[in-house]
């Protein structure tokens, strides 16, 4: 697998520094506290007396209002720190259960899923359930959803499944996630449309413990202003100090991590900071990839997860075409591809129709040589493929499908109605330091009323693309077809708009799900009003 080097690069300027201190509310504050302090600059202008929180009476009733399949899904995810053999070396990381991927939880439109999570950790932890539009009590966003979970303490998460799809569970302490502190979670349809024979999860991630500095290193490498403390910019104020951020990090493990910045045309620009030394495809690199067995003749379903916390990839099946048929678990208008483009958080399902042979599956990183791959075969191949050597296939050449290509299905589109309330929003960054933000006339002052129609405009004023997530919700983009998503790219420069219905009370986390973007302060928070 190749492998860029060199060292990590100063940002282009975008805005002045005034400019970007007064974009966040903070006047003279210094750039450290960027990240920390300008959301409560600025979210007086809704008072605390006026929202709704996670543990006021609208949350249980919106939950009691949900279908109930009446079964019930009980699991437990620990969080421990493990030691697992990867790609030869003996690695120990933070993660959820014995690998470098956390288990896969199944169940049902309906099911109530019942979540025994124990902190075995020596720092606090949570679970946030991504794209799930649950009760705001069980987010995993805290303090806006509660407390965080202590070492050695215990949390049941508790909640209904309210529509089908792909979707994925993670830590959102600190950086826990770019550990091995995610997995993912499939609702199953019972009215199921795609008549697929397989069901197959690909869970794709990027990969630097054991292997390069530790994520807290790299926090610190890119912004030593942030002082050691990772907590995704205090909007939600759950981070923690750790002894490893705090720790000078070797030049030479740095070098061989941090390499030029990638580009990709299709992503306008530069793709990332960070060149992670391993790519990994359900908890395994090429070299050691685990096949995906499938009947001969059969139509499978590839649920993809983009669990990395930098690297966009660019996904194909070699020899084959692919229909891309829902995104972040809702149905689009189908669509053939040879590629697709998956940026972090973002989940896309495909169909593979197969006869009888083998082909590999690659994720490719975005505008880079580096990828992880895996191979698809039927129980009557005799063919072998080496996936290690599968990164050049003929369709990662091509143009891969984007947002922007794809459409929400008729019956999966928001139902056509006036908007409520427009708020603004501006994407920005500083032009020295390491520090990102949410700006505009509205930050802060997003709120709204159960059962209006919002719509958010946002304008990406920096020199690189995010995948923007919202908590709690589902949106449709008007300008992609009404494409439902609850992670959208924004490329630089660009103004897009999604709306959604206020129909999930309680308090909620709007920010960019580059893991390094969202600690360094690129969040803010939406509230429902009584």
């Amino acid at each position: 697998m190749g492998r860029t080097t060199g060292v990590l690069p100063t940002l282009a300027p975008d805005v002045n520094r005034r400019a970007f201190l007064a974009a966040l509310g903070l006047g003279g504050v210094g750039l450290a506290m960027a990240a920390c302090g300008a959301e409560a600059a600025v979210t007086s202008a809704i008072r605390a007396s006026d929202r709704i929180g996670y543990s006021d009476p609208e949350v249980g009733e919106a939950e009691a209002a949900r279908f109930s399949s009446g079964r019930v899904v009980d699991v437990a995810v620990p969080a421990v720190a493990a030691t697992f053999g990867l790609a030869g070396r003996q690695v120990t990381a933070k993660a959820y259960g014995e690998g470098p991927v956390g288990p896969e939880i199944r169940a049902s439109l309906g099911d109530r899923l019942r979540v025994r999570h124990t902190n075995l950790l020596d720092e606090e932890t949570i679970i946030h359930w991504h794209g799930i539009q649950l009760r705001n009590d069980m987010d995993g966003a805290p303090p806006l959803t509660g407390e965080t979970v202590a070492p050695g303490g215990e949390f049941e998460y508790s909640f209904t499944l309210p529509h089908p799809g792909t979707y994925w569970y993670h830590s959102h302490s600190g950086l826990q996630a770019d550990e091995a502190m995610l997995g993912a979670l499939v609702v199953e349809d019972p009215q199921d449309q795609y008549g697929a024979d397989v069901d197959h999860v690909l869970v794709i991630d990027d990969w630097t413990v054991g292997f390069g500095p530790s994520p807290d290193e790299l926090l610190r490498a890119l912004n030593p202003a942030l002082g050691g403390h990772s907590g995704h910019g205090g909007h939600s104020g759950h981070g923690s100090s750790t002894t490893a951020a705090a720790r000078a990090v070797d030049p030479d493990a740095l070098a061989r991590t941090a390499g030029p910045h990638p580009e990709s045309a299709a992503l306008g620009g530069m793709t990332q900071h960070i060149a992670y030394p391993l790519h990994l495809l359900n908890g395994r690199p090429s070299e050691d990839a685990d096949p995906l067995t499938v009947p001969p003749r059969s139509t499978v379903r590839l649920r993809i997860i983009n669990a990395a916390a930098e690297t966009p990839y660019r996904v194909a099946v070699g020899g084959r075409t692919i229909r891309v048929v829902e995104t972040d678990g809702f149905p689009c208008r189908p669509v053939e591809a040879r590629s697709v483009l998956v940026g972090m958080a973002q989940r896309v399902d495909v169909l593979v129709d197969v006869d009888s042979g083998t082909w590999p599956i690659v994720a490719r990183v975005e505008g880079s040589e580096d990828f992880v791959a895996t191979t698809l075969r039927t129980r009557d191949s005799v063919t072998t493929i080496d996936p290690s050597r599968s990164g050049d296939i003929d369709e990662l050449g091509t143009t891969p499908v984007q947002d922007a290509d794809l459409a929400a299905t008729e019956a999966s589109k928001l139902p056509e109605r006036p908007v409520d309330r427009t708020f603004r929003l501006e994407l920005i960054q500083s032009p020295a330091d390491y520090v990102w933000g949410i700006a505009g006339p509205d930050v802060g002052k997003v709120s709204m009323k159960t059962g209006e129609r919002i719509r958010v405009e946002m304008t990406n004023k920096t020199t690189m693309w995010h995948p923007m997530h919202l908590h709690g919700h589902t949106f449709g983009v008007p300008a992609y077809g009404g494409l439902r998503r609850d992670t959208v790219i924004i490329h630089p420069g660009q103004d897009l708009a999604f709306e959604f219905d206020a129909d999930n009370p309680g308090a909620w986390m709007f920010h960019c799900h580059n893991a390094y973007h969202l600690d360094a302060g690129m969040t803010t928070n939406f509230y429902y009003e009584r």
